[in-house]
């Protein structure tokens, strides 16, 4: 029984040994074939008295087995979901000339100002608020231009509003991108408002992170468009 044993580890480093010589380097994890090789010298030198001592090494090989079959669906899987979204933005990009000239909303706190034409912007509180108020901001964080929100504009809802581009002094302010915020209460309690700005498309820009429409003189992503307003 001893001289068995003996066999089969030595059996198993020739193994290795071969595995070794074949590769020009070695290998941190075992590949399909040298795993068939170890799985034939292990039926080999098995101890034909003891045969439960295969029943570890035929547990590992139906593991190996099952992982492999999984690693071959993760991969089909990827493979699908990325000609999905190849084919979803060719789409995307072959309708998007159709909405140049379209009237259009996005949800985002982005606005982009030409120095001169009004901009709609809306926003929709989660449940009515007691006191609030509109804040323009320069992309640093600085307000120019404040606007209280009072009455039916502090209910629950969607609310739209006219900005016409002047500072708190009643300035025009310059072509630049700007930055919309709603700070809402009810009592004590913070309301988070989700704001929106409408303008007309005039333009595509087709750029690695996605198409852009061009609206307000601004860059929007298509991906922010909620609607498209007749």
């Amino acid at each position: 029984m001893a001289t068995t044993s003996v066999n089969n580890t030595s059996n198993t480093s020739n193994v290795f040994e071969d595995l070794r010589k074949t590769g020009t380097a070695p290998k941190k994890e075992l590949g399909k074939e040298e795993f068939l090789k170890l799985l034939t010298q292990q039926m080999k030198s098995q101890n034909p008295l003891k045969p439960q001592e295969g029943q570890e090494f035929a547990s590992q090989l139906a593991q190996f087995s099952s992982l492999e079959q999984l690693t071959n669906i993760s991969k089909l899987l990827e493979n699908q979901l990325e000609g999905n979204k190849v084919l979803a933005a060719s789409v995307t990009n072959a309708s998007a000339p159709a909405l140049i000239g379209k009237n259009v909303e996005a949800q985002t706190d982005y606005l982009a100002f030409d120095g001169a034409n009004p901009v709609t912007i809306a926003y929709d509180l989660p449940q009515s608020a007691s006191e609030g108020v509109l804040q323009i901001k320069t992309e640093a964080g600085a307000v120019v231009r404040s606007i209280p929100l009072e009455g039916a504009n502090l209910k629950n809802g969607r609310h739209t509003l006219m900005f016409d581009g002047k500072n708190n002094r009643g300035q025009m302010l310059g072509k630049d991108n700007y930055r919309i915020e709603v700070v809402a209460t009810a009592g004590s309690s913070p309301v988070e408002a989700k704001t929106f700005v409408r303008g007309t498309v005039s333009g595509l820009r087709f750029k690695q992170e996605g198409t852009m429409l061009v609206v307000n003189g601004g860059e929007m992503p298509l991906a922010d468009i909620v609607e498209i307003i007749p």
